[in-house]
């Protein structure tokens, strides 16, 4: 069961690491051809009470999303959502630490990275997050 060291520790090696606080990362991955996406992995408690991994990506800035188009979007994929926090639109999911094995971390950050990429361009057309 991963601790949240323990997905520090897995993440340290398999990705340059942009920024780092107490429980939070910070990444700059490439994503196609010349895009990057920026993602954060934050230590957060959810409402039961346990430690959850929350991963997030910027897809735009509020006030220049089509939110419906953004909804619309976010709703084909099969994991995470959307949110909106600090004027940003945010694609995120999460993942229970304890309950999770650390390799279980894998797939929904590179989706999470993916998605917001894919969605970011859709709608601004832009490149910036």
């Amino acid at each position: 069961m991963a601790t949240w060291d323990e997905l520090v520790s897995y993440v340290r090696v398999r990705y340059e690491i942009m920024k780092q606080r107490e429980g939070e990362l910070w990444f700059d991955l490439l994503t196609t051809g010349e895009r990057h996406q920026r993602v954060a992995v934050r230590q957060v408690t959810g409402e039961d009470g346990h430690p959850w991994a929350q991963i997030t990506s910027a897809v735009g800035y509020l006030e220049k999303v089509d939110l419906a188009r953004c909804l619309a979007l976010a709703g084909e994929a099969v994991t995470g959502g959307v949110v909106a926090e600090d004027n940003l639109v945010l694609f995120r999911h999460s993942i229970p630490l304890g309950d999770t094995e650390i390799d279980g971390f894998e797939r929904p950050f590179r989706l999470v990275v993916g998605i917001a990429d894919r969605m970011e361009e859709q709608l601004t057309g832009t490149d910036v997050h």
